[in-house]
């Protein structure tokens, strides 16, 4: 009997090992960070026109899309509570989020005034809290944020 797995179904037999084995913690939340990166993108993508185009949070300015970074205002590393809250992350330009180390001052002011003064305090307070996140609750959000894309590009349309 032959093996389906000969020198034609390689590929495919690498593929198939690669989707059935287990994902790292690690590996999924990169994972997550690019569904939600992808997400916020796509969230704060305005439409004029025809014409596709952003607000950056930290200057104010209008810019085209492949200049749009999603900005985490706490940033990833040491904040780990807040690294998927939605009212962290916004769309902000190259220039802001990584030539001026994300522009903190006028990010501040300028988040405050799209998410409020309550949500940016809780924002705060939340970013301190040092719990991990397991494995179901990662894949759980890949399913949301895919899911949120997904009608996003919906309403688009």
């Amino acid at each position: 009997m032959k093996s389906f797995i000969g020198p034609k179904n390689l590929k495919y037999k690498k593929t198939v090992e690669k989707a059935l084995k287990k994902k790292s913690l690690s590996t999924l939340k990169g994972d997550l960070q690019k569904v939600f990166n992808t997400y916020i993108r796509i969230r704060d993508t305005k439409h004029e026109n025809g014409q596709a185009y952003f607000i950056c949070i930290s200057c104010g300015e209008r810019k085209g899309l492949e200049q749009m970074h999603a900005g985490h205002y706490w940033p990833v590393g040491g904040n780990e509570a807040v690294r998927f809250d939605e009212d962290n992350c916004h769309g902000q330009c190259i220039a802001c989020n990584t030539y001026k180390h994300g522009n903190v001052l006028e990010y501040t002011h300028r988040l405050i005034n799209k998410i409020g003064q309550q949500k940016y305090d809780a924002l705060s307070v939340k970013r301190h809290n040092r719990s991990k996140m397991m494995e179901f609750e990662v894949t759980h959000l890949i399913g949301v944020y895919t899911l949120k894309i997904a009608e996003l590009k919906s309403r688009n349309k």
